[in-house]
């Protein structure tokens, strides 16, 4: 399977998504800059035994960004609710990276009736004031200086600095469509990014289904701290550290992430059925 030849589908509030596989469904949420290929290495495992839905975020690749009923967190997470409830019509297993994980986070715990399971990758928690600061001094740049590169700096916190194999051939690509990616939408993500701080402990403590928090060893920004941590407020949370790796683990550590997550949705199924 290849990405580049399957149909993307518009849903009717300008959502735009990957519908692949036949099962119980799975929705994928990529991260600031990037589009739904991000998950390219997840989606046919995945679709083995579910249908997966992998999204654009609301000004990401061909979704509009007047998808977001408001420029929120909390509008971004309505705009792919309302999206779930229309076109998909079932409960739903989520995972997110990085501002996904911050949108299927948030999801799972103000839409209870349509999450089975959420899987946080390279989810933030608590920001260290310095890491605050610059995260926020750079969504500012990016909205009074569109013509700011917004390419280099990410992908040098993402990657290692002399990526090598497969790695290389990721942050290429994450290169690719970090320079394609529509300004308003990528400035008006980041900004809702720079803003947020995780989800508060009473949302995780109000998560009832299986949750997995998800990092790399090597990424500063999302820490394994941060993973373990909310981890420890879920009633049913765990969580996982992927050594030698950074922030872009599912497309760096295919292996590895695979093997978590199709676990992990078997878990949400028996829970899912164990709770009818």
């Amino acid at each position: 399977m290849t990405l580049t030849t399957l149909q993307r589908f518009k849903a009717d509030n300008g959502l735009a998504y990957f519908r692949v596989g036949s099962g119980s469904p799975v929705v994928l949420v990529h991260g600031v800059g990037l589009r739904a290929e991000a998950w390219l290495h997840q989606i046919p495992q995945l679709s083995k035994q579910h249908t997966v839905y992998a999204v654009d975020m609301p000004g990401h690749g061909d979704s509009s960004l007047e998808a977001a009923s408001s420029t929120t967190l909390n509008g971004y997470v309505d705009a792919i609710a309302q999206w779930i409830e229309t076109d998909i019509q079932a409960p739903v297993i989520i995972i997110g990276h990085s501002m996904g994980s911050m949108i299927a986070l948030d999801f799972a715990s103000r839409y209870p009736q349509l999450c089975n399971g959420v899987a946080a990758l390279n989810a933030i928690f608590r920001r260290s004031d310095t890491a605050r600061q610059a995260v926020q001094q750079r969504a500012r740049e990016m909205v009074e200086n569109p013509q700011l590169d917004r390419v280099s700096a990410p992908i040098s916190r993402w990657f290692n600095t002399e990526p090598q194999g497969l790695e290389l051939e990721m942050a290429e690509l994450c290169r690719q469509w970090l320079s394609i990616a529509p300004a308003a939408g990528y400035a008006q993500a980041y900004q809702i990014f720079s803003l947020e701080d995780g989800p508060s402990d009473d949302d995780l403590a109000s998560l009832t289904v299986p949750a997995i928090f998800i990092t790399g060893d090597g990424d500063s920004n999302s820490s394994g701290e941060m993973s373990q941590q909310m981890a420890q407020r879920c009633a049913n949370g765990r969580y996982a550290v992927i050594k030698d790796s950074r922030h872009m683990v599912q497309m760096t550590h295919p292996v590895e992430i695979n093997l978590l997550l199709l676990e992990f949705a078997d878990q949400c199924e028996q829970h899912a059925r164990n709770n009818v």
